[in-house]
């Protein structure tokens, strides 16, 4: 049996293995179009800001492991141009460039995403000053980019998403005066409520970063020494842009042979990971899954969710029965001392949604009050009033345990949880850990006094 994945990435790469793992006979080939495999997209921002020393350093396994340890047939330079279904056939370029054809019996997409960078702002693809990030090739070029200017030359950020916040930290570290820009009247907008972010701008403030919020960016404009990023409000210089204002999925392969588009722009899959096209599996960042909190079609691009759905198609192709449930997209990040996590819904897109939301937001402490060095931060879960279903959580502090607690709430969103089951959780205590009345506890106690202490009939 012949097994083809296009796309090297880590859900490529999991579905080669898993599959490979199961189905020993079978012969398993791996086409990427670049040099890496296996690698971690979400590590960019580090080596940007030479925290991590080496582009190698973001791949968690060396070609040699695939090839001659899993015996999977990685085949790196290799770009798929043309798929038959029909015929189960795919035609590739060679790194010469010469067309070759494959015959394939299974066939695994996994081609990821894009960035909307170069869609919205066309003219940047033929500037020098302005980058965005689709792949580790272009950290490469950004690093090597920015290597050439001054310690407190000045780098504009477009975009306060996860890979923006992520940036001003590191670049800032790494000694440049660092300003982000976000057409928002908030940072993180995606991701957090308005009356969550107080606490990330006064951090990003604290170490020298400059936040403007509320304009939306048009346009570049270049020199020699410098560039502009042109607002609709104002006009701001720097020696060097990083465009990072969000990504799509990429589908061109999938939309070729007629694979459905879901209702999110992405791959739709059953929960197999099965596309509606006969014995063609996608997975990963291009693909789009089950919200189990709506319970509606959704699209997670992160990793965690990128490496299971591998999994799960390279089970099934293997001969071992599997499947993908859906997730609750959850999410953290971490830009200097402050830790940012989410699960689920926001109070506002909840609200969006239709749901009679309430919610509880406190500021709690990391340790029992007697113990020194705990921390303060910020928790908000989010739930439905008519039955008292959780739907969400955000947190926001000083310490990565704000990161323990928002996973808590996504394993109870995963099962349909309550605010009456989270006050009963059976959350572990140290005084040098936790108080007694864990920060999870007192929001859910707080909910209750509104939804009352019994659980609703449904």
């Amino acid at each position: 049996m012949n097994i083809a994945v296009i796309g090297g990435g880590a859900a490529g790469m999991s579905a080669a293995s898993r599959a490979k793992r199961l189905s020993k006979q079978s012969t398993v080939t791996v086409f990427e179009k670049t040099k890496w495999i296996s690698f971690a997209l979400c590590g960019i921002p580090y080596y940007i800001g030479c925290i991590t020393p080496r582009l190698e350093d973001l791949t968690y396994y060396p070609i040699e492991e695939f090839i001659n340890k899993r015996g999977i047939d990685v085949r790196i330079h290799h770009e798929v141009v043309e798929i038959d279904p029909s015929e189960k056939t795919l035609v590739y370029k060679d790194p010469t460039g010469e067309t070759r054809e494959y015959q394939w019996d299974y066939l695994v997409i996994a081609p990821g995403a894009r960035s909307l960078a170069p869609k919205i702002f066309p003219e940047i693809t033929e500037m020098k000053r302005v980058s965005y990030i689709s792949h580790l090739n272009d950290a490469y070029r950004i690093r090597n980019d920015i290597t050439s200017l001054r310690k407190g030359d000045v780098i504009n950020i477009v975009g306060s998403g996860y890979v923006g916040l992520e940036l001003a930290h590191t670049l800032t570290e790494a000694g440049f005066k660092v300003r982000v820009i976000e057409m928002m009247n908030q940072v993180l907008p995606k991701s957090l409520d308005e009356d969550m972010v107080d606490p990330i701008i006064e951090e990003l403030k604290l170490h020298g970063v400059e936040v403007v919020l509320g304009e939306k960016t048009v346009g570049f404009e270049e020199t020699d020494n410098s560039v502009k990023v042109i607002t609709e409000k104002s006009e701001y210089e720097g020696k060097y842009t990083i465009v990072g204002v969000g990504i799509r999925p990429n589908t061109s392969l999938a939309e070729k042979i007629g694979a459905k588009i879901g209702e999110t722009g992405a791959i739709w899959t059953d929960d197999h990971m099965r596309t509606s096209v006969k014995d063609v599996y996608a997975v990963g960042d291009a693909v789009e899954t089950t919200n189990l909190v709506t319970g509606k079609r959704d699209w997670f691009p992160f990793a965690q969710v990128a490496n299971k759905m591998g999994y799960v198609a390279g089970s099934n192709i293997g001969g071992r029965e599997a499947v993908f449930p859906g997730a609750t997209g959850t999410s953290t990040l971490k830009t200097f001392d402050l830790t940012i996590a989410r699960t689920g819904l926001t109070e506002s897109r909840a609200r969006e949604l239709g749901y009679n939301v309430i919610a509880a937001k406190l500021e709690a402490r990391t340790k029992a009050h007697y113990v020194p060095g705990g921390k303060k931060f910020v928790l908000k879960v989010v739930a439905d009033e008519d039955t008292g279903k959780l739907l969400g959580a955000q947190g926001v502090g000083r310490d990565e345990s704000v990161f323990w607690r928002v996973n808590v709430i996504a394993a109870l969103l995963e099962k349909g949880g309550t605010v009456w089951d989270l006050f009963h959780t059976d959350i572990g205590y140290a005084p040098v850990l936790n108080p007694t009345w864990d920060a999870l506890i007192v929001a859910a106690r707080l909910l209750m006094r509104k939804l009352g202490e019994v659980p609703k009939k449904t």
